[in-house]
């Protein structure tokens, strides 16, 4: 279904809008941020920044949900928010303090990572990026399936779960991903009264499966299966969280109360 139009679009934002204690699982690139060609040079565009920063004045709680560590969320995020599960939920920013989220063997990634670092080297078309306990093999020249296969088993001899993304493989530690992340999140945290989850690649697979009878899921763009609702774009889904962040001012203004608000 449609995120902005129908009656279970309309219910799910009026849910959204009138909870006491909502929280939003956002994912970062793909869905907050545009996919540009050099990932470091993404960023949230501002307009996107004013509905997070009135959402969570509100008393919603925002928790990016990301691949990238967490130093590579904080450069594009530049705006605060709640907490940050980095390299696919292995890693919790949160208060300004970085610490182990899900179970991942430092020793096992830096071993195999600096195999793979090895043997990928002068690979045409590959770019490898190390991340604190994850691995992104970015695929630079299209329809690269033969380089992408042979990498793909590389990694998997390294006891790493293959993702594959949009011209991207992801490697993941096993027992790592985004479903494990959030459902751990939910049983440490006070429980909110709604939840959303929105992402738009493969590797959001995971938590739009493990959230599927407790939460809002949103796909942005085609590729996530397993979405409750879908809308195209980052440009539509900011649309959205704009159109939530009015929402939830009209339905408290006119009681009179209002959340606790963030800095």
């Amino acid at each position: 279904m449609h995120l902005a139009r129908g009656p279970a679009a309309l219910a799910a934002l009026d849910a959204l809008a009138h909870a006491r204690r909502p929280l939003l699982f956002l994912d970062l690139d793909g869905t907050l941020a545009p996919i540009v060609r050099r990932p470091k040079h993404a960023r949230i565009p501002a307009a996107t920044i004013r509905s997070l920063q009135r959402l969570r004045a509100s008393g919603v709680r925002v928790v990016i949900v990301t691949g990238r560590s967490v130093a590579g969320a904080l450069e594009i995020a530049h705006t605060a928010v709640d907490a940050i599960l980095g390299d696919h939920g292995a890693r919790l920013y949160e208060g300004g303090q970085l610490r182990a989220w899900l179970p991942a063997s430092a020793e096992q990634f830096q071993h195999a990572a600096d195999r793979l670092e090895g043997a990928l080297a002068g690979t045409r078309g590959v770019r490898f990026q190390r991340k604190e306990r994850s691995l992104a093999i970015h695929l630079l020249l299209p329809r690269n399936d033969r380089v992408a296969h042979r990498i793909a088993a590389l990694l998997r001899a390294e006891g790493l779960r293959v993702l594959y993304g949009h011209r991207i493989l992801d490697a993941q530690l096993p027992g790592v991903d985004k479903g494990r992340a959030v459902l751990r999140w939910l049983r440490r945290h006070p429980r909110p009264d709604a939840v959303l989850y929105a992402g738009d690649d493969t590797t959001d697979e995971d938590a739009l499966l493990a959230l599927s009878d407790r939460a809002i899921t949103v796909a942005v763009g085609p590729r996530p299966k397993h979405a409750a609702f879908r809308t195209s774009s980052t440009r539509t889904f900011a649309a959205w969280l704009e159109r939530l962040a009015d929402a939830r001012d009209s339905a408290w203004r006119g009681r009179g109360l209002r959340t606790r608000g963030r800095s």
